[in-house]
């Protein structure tokens, strides 16, 4: 369902009757039934026959485009009843909505957004968040974190661990059997040989020189734009970026992105936008993004 004060049940319910996912799988939308059935006569929608799994939630008051405890506590909710759901294979993967990370804190969870609750509730080691669009496959390094503090967070451990997990997914799903990842320095031009910091000759480079050592076509560091043209051209298969917006901002502008999870004992993806607060309720969102969420949750969990 995602924030239910957001676009995500709009967004959920239009994708859940759009034909193509009908084709591809069964949806399941999870979340409160009554609001399910709240939204659906809000947009004219009919659920039909589409499944609902349901989930506990004592008298509400949502009010759109307003984040509260009570949305971040039905959205966690949704959450976690998705992932039972999953890790007792009664689904074969999941499409999250967007939730929203102040309603979170709000209903008192420590986790900032979908990645470390999932991690966390699933216990299952390093995850790594996935960004697909076409050519581009673009990996995070570090997530939801102040820019001040990434530099810090930067360790050749945890660039081992992401080119890992890259290198599974591109194996497992998309069938490279020696996928090609390109490393991106975390300072202007790579650091310029040191002249623009030092990270890439302490901390990035060595870890690189340690994961083709262990068997990982990793290159790099490389400037984050000589990284993107790459991908565009296909020489390589996909980047790790050492943070959010070098990452995210190229996919954005291009439009089209999907997030998956790697790491998860189960498939998860999502659309790459936001809760759109401003929008909500107003029958103005568009679901293409989360239909396509479905989609490659769908043909990922077909292989």
């Amino acid at each position: 369902m995602g924030d239910p004060a957001g676009i995500g049940p709009e967004v959920a319910l239009k994708a859940a009757l759009d034909k193509r996912v009908g084709r591809a799988c069964r949806p399941v939308l999870v979340g409160p039934r009554d609001l399910w059935e709240e939204f659906a006569g809000a947009f004219k929608l009919k659920l039909g026959n589409i499944l609902i799994h349901d989930i506990y939630c004592p008298k509400f008051n949502i009010v759109p485009g307003r984040e509260s405890a009570q949305t971040g506590r039905i959205a966690a909710g949704a959450v976690i009843a998705s992932a039972v759901m999953a890790l007792d294979n009664a689904v074969a993967g999941m499409a999250t909505a967007p939730i929203s990370k102040k309603a979170l804190q709000l209903a008192g969870y420590r986790q900032t957004a979908h990645t470390e609750l999932l991690a966390e509730l699933c216990g299952s080691g390093p995850c790594a968040m996935m960004f697909a669009a076409g050519k581009l496959k673009v990996t995070l390094a570090t997530i939801h974190q102040p820019l001040a503090k990434v530099p810090g967070l930067i360790t050749r451990q945890l660039i081992m661990d992401k080119l890992s997990l890259t290198a599974a997914a591109l194996k497992r799903f998309w069938n490279i059997k020696n996928p090609r990842i390109a490393v991106l320095g975390l300072n202007p031009h790579a650091g310029e040989q040191g002249l623009l910091g030092r990270e890439e000759i302490t901390i990035i480079s060595p870890a690189v020189t340690r994961a083709v050592n262990e068997g990982v076509n990793a290159i790099g560091p490389v400037s984050a734009e000589a990284g993107f043209r790459s991908c565009l051209e296909g020489k390589t298969d996909a980047l790790l970026a050492m943070y959010h917006d070098q990452g995210l901002l190229p996919l954005k502008v291009l439009g089209g992105a999907t997030n998956i999870t790697l790491g998860l004992p189960f498939i998860r993806t999502s659309p790459d936008h936001g809760t759109a607060m401003d929008i909500a309720w107003k029958n103005k969102a568009d679901p293409e993004p989360m239909v396509q969420a479905v989609l490659l949750a769908a043909g990922l969990a077909g292989k």
